[in-house]
């Protein structure tokens, strides 16, 4: 029977795509009311209306004036119209606009920068730059990522502090923020961090891991996002917006790369004009390495990859004020699996060798497709998202570190994973012009997630091999969420603003689960049409102090929420049929973003305390003897966070990040579980990185490039229990990289190294009978060479 949730929830989706189809109409340019006055200010209000990535050194700028722009212009000519009558000029780096002063003697040539780079962010769901955003977080444009070569999540936590990204396999990634994440993989189960593309969330860790490419920008949001993103959660969310494609400008640009473990990867795009506003991009990567490591019982290679991706995209000026931007994407890969590692029986003294004795294997389809438009009314813009995805992956993987040939006594676990998720979302929001006294918006975000897996376990008795275990869980969990959401902010000094922000979710989820045991028929059995509803409001408060140009001083009191839902792994009805909670997480933070010296030094800070109240657990309940997911009642973690850049020479950039975590169980018992004061899962108490970028100008030959990173963090424990078995040690990662880029960016030839000390870092340890280790990527080394024509 259909609830009285579902029959609105389809109601309104449909309803409010239906009402933004008609915007798909006519094409023209951008309207523009930029009041003369302060150039800088004037440049800043053109980035935030045009959605622009721009870089301009403060020192180029301050005390000059623009006459301002009004009417209806292409981007291009009304940056030029605000720039003219100044000795400022612009040229496209990439998907940047460089506002520059020519030099006398060569005006047409653009000088180095000697400025850090204005990133722009969307973290308050309108363009901005990231140094004026009251929000703890970090952000790389599409420069930075490509620089330190950034491919992937787990490249990108390592120059950022707060994130971890691991892996307990292929399928089953960890990505915590602040210490905020879980590791369940039951179906419908909520995380706590989201990974938002372009707008669209990704509901499954499983398909939010790949191979990032072509991307405009990647920001890591901190905290509880409760107000503002579609999805809520209580730890924070990964903001990823790819370059979209580029009216007036046809553009080819290909890169492929060679590297041991006979690794080869090929990018390729080519952005297409189709008239004055209308653009088609099409990109397309391909990835291939050999194994990094191999079972030695079976021969067969493991940690390999075979990696698939494109994405096309249309970018459309259908009318006077309405922009649509229509992408479809799709991705595959495949691997043979991890490499769990024996540390005991059958070990064979290689950490690169598993004693597994099965065939393991992993492979996932992607794809999806989504409409953005933007609609620009005669006071504020109007915002509509519609997305499709889908989600198919499988993994087959031995969940003991050792062959049943090699045990004395238990039995080798051996898992089939498949799961299926099909995602209908709709986001409509309302974004009000930038008054004098303030600006809001207001918005709805609307659901439907469909989530099919089937879990089979067999257990193969030691020596023997004879089948001991054999069960199979088919799971499916319907999950329909809806949420209004408003955030504004009042200007009551010049100097001083007030934000305050709320959002209603409701969450229902449905489950139905048939658990078949093979061998003991007794214990199957079958539950359909399970129904739980949960509803919360998330306020935020926060206070922005601007004393300068050169800082901004926050603080800030936010509300997050992760829902409930079933445990659809359980091996017993009644922890099925028994529900868990949602957790909630109450942020207080104090933060300085700032710039010095003509923004050639930049220093952010933060200091921040979560509480939690009912946070989600994996547990072997001792009460039961059943492993469930359940709520730990009361957490807190305390940290600090630092960043540091600085740009001493036109051609050097330098960075320095550090955070630290204290986080710990204030009461967590369970039985005879008493957990209390215990240190919570993927919070190493320290992380910090160093990086450096260098840009340097030979005459004649163009720039000689290089990159070099160290990060290091210390130990950390995958779970609750603080089981020194189970601890992750720290270790340390370099990174580097080196080559030649000619003067006008056409072509460039890259040598780099990843993990160059070779460091043997742990992702995941196991104690299922034996105890076991999967390694990280081990030392790989490659050329690099582009083309742009």
């Amino acid at each position: 029977m259909t609830s009285p949730f579902e029959r609105p929830g389809r109601a309104t989706m449909a309803a409010l795509i239906c009402a933004m189809a008609p915007l798909v109409a006519h094409a023209q340019m951008q309207a523009f009311d930029i009041a003369a006055g302060d150039l800088r200010a004037g440049i800043d209000q053109f980035a935030r209306e045009t959605r622009a990535q721009l870089i301009y050194r403060l020192q180029d700028v301050q005390g000059l004036r623009t006459q301002g722009v009004k009417g209806s212009h292409e981007p291009d000519r009304a940056l030029e119209l605000l720039l003219a009558g100044t000795p400022l000029k612009f040229r496209r780096d990439g998907t940047a606009l460089v506002i520059y002063r020519p030099a006398p003697e060569a005006a047409a040539e653009a000088p180095e920068i000697n400025a850090l780079e204005t990133v722009t962010v969307t973290a308050q769901r309108r363009p901005e730059a990231a140094q004026t955003v009251p929000i703890a977080l970090t952000a790389f444009n599409a420069a930075a990522l490509e620089t330190h070569r950034i491919h992937s999540l787990q490249d990108a936590s390592r120059l950022t502090p707060g994130l971890l990204v691991s892996a307990f396999s292929p399928s089953n990634p960890t990505i915590a923020i602040r210490g905020a994440n879980n590791t369940f993989n039951q179906m419908g189960v909520s995380k706590p961090v989201a990974v938002v593309v372009d707008d669209v969330f990704i509901p499954r860790n499983s398909a939010a891991s790949f191979e990032l490419f072509d991307l405009d920008s990647l920001t890591v949001l901190k905290g509880p996002q409760g107000t503002l993103f579609g999805r809520n959660v209580t730890g924070g969310a990964i903001v990823i917006n790819t370059a979209k494609p580029a009216y007036g400008q046809r553009l080819n640009r290909a890169e492929i790369s060679l590297g041991n473990f006979d690794s080869v990867q090929v990018n390729a795009l080519t952005n297409l004009p189709l008239g004055e506003e209308q653009a088609l991009k099409i990109s397309a990567a391909v990835k291939r390495h050999g194994g990094y490591g191999s079972d030695r019982l079976t021969g067969r290679e493991q940690d390999d990859l075979d990696s698939r991706n494109a994405r096309a995209q249309l970018r459309l000026g259908l009318s006077r004020d309405v922009e649509a931007l229509v992408s479809a994407d799709y991705a595959e890969d495949a691997s043979g699996g991890r490499t769990l590692s024996s540390t005991t029986l059958g070990d064979d003294g290689n950490r690169r060798t598993s004693e597994l004795g099965v065939p393991q294997g992993y492979g996932r389809t992607l794809w999806g497709v989504s409409a953005k438009l933007e609609w620009a009314l005669p006071a504020g813009e109007l915002t509509s998202v519609t997305a499709l995805r889908h989600s198919r992956s499988a993994e087959d993987y031995s969940g003991v570190g050792a062959s049943h040939t090699l045990l004395t006594a238990g039995s080798q676990s051996v898992t089939s994973d498949a799961e299926r998720v099909r995602t209908v979302s709709q986001e409509l929001r309302y974004a009000s012009p930038r008054w004098k006294t303030g600006d809001f918006q207001v918005g709805a975000f609307l659901l439907d997630e469909d989530g099919s897996r089937q879990l089979g376990v067999r257990g193969f008795a030691a020596r023997t091999g004879v089948l001991a275990s054999s069960t199979l869980a088919d799971q499916r969990v319907r999950t329909r969420s809806y949420s209004l959401f408003a955030d504004g902010s009042w200007h009551l000094l010049p100097t001083l603003d007030l934000v305050a922000g709320v959002r209603y979710t409701h969450d229902r989820k449905t489950a139905d689960l048939v658990r078949t045991d093979a061998l003991r028929p007794a214990s199957s059995f079958t539950a359909q049409g399970l129904s739980a509803a949960w509803s919360e409001v998330t306020p935020r408060v926060a206070l922005n102090w601007q004393p300068s140009r050169e800082a901004l001083l926050y603080a800030s009191v936010t509300k997050g929420f992760t829902a409930g839902g079933f445990n659809t792994d359980a091996a017993s009805l009644a922890s099925l049929t028994t529900p868990f909670n949602p957790e909630t997480v109450v942020n207080k933070e104090l933060g300085l973003k700032s710039q010095w010296f003509g923004n050639r030094l930049r220093i952010n800070l933060s200091v921040f305390d979560m509480r939690y109240r009912d946070k989600q657990e994996f547990v072997n309940n001792t009460v039961t003897g059943i492993l469930t997911i359940t709520n730990a009642s009361e957490a807190t973690i305390k940290g600090r966070e630092i960043e540091v850049a600085l740009k001493p020479l036109s051609w050097l950039g330098l960075s320095l990040n550090h955070g630290h975590l204290d986080a710990r169980y204030d009461r967590f018992v369970i039985g005879s579980i008493n957990y209390t004061g215990n240190p919570l899962a993927s919070t190493p108490r320290n992380k910090t990185s160093v990086a450096a970028d260098l840009r340097l100008p030979l005459a004649g030959l163009g720039h000689f490039i290089g990159a070099v990173s160290y990060a290091r963090l210390t130990s950390y424990n995958t779970g609750a229990a603080n089981d020194p078995n189970l601890q992750i040690p720290g270790y340390e990662l370099v990174n580097a990289n080196v080559g030649l880029e000619s003067a006008d960016g056409r072509w460039r030839v890259l040598a780099w190294l990843k993990n160059a000390a070779n460091r043997a870092y742990i992702l995941t340890r196991s104690t299922q009978v034996v105890r076991a280790e999967y390694l990280g990527e081990p030392r790989t080394v490659g050329l690099t060479a582009a083309m742009r024509f």
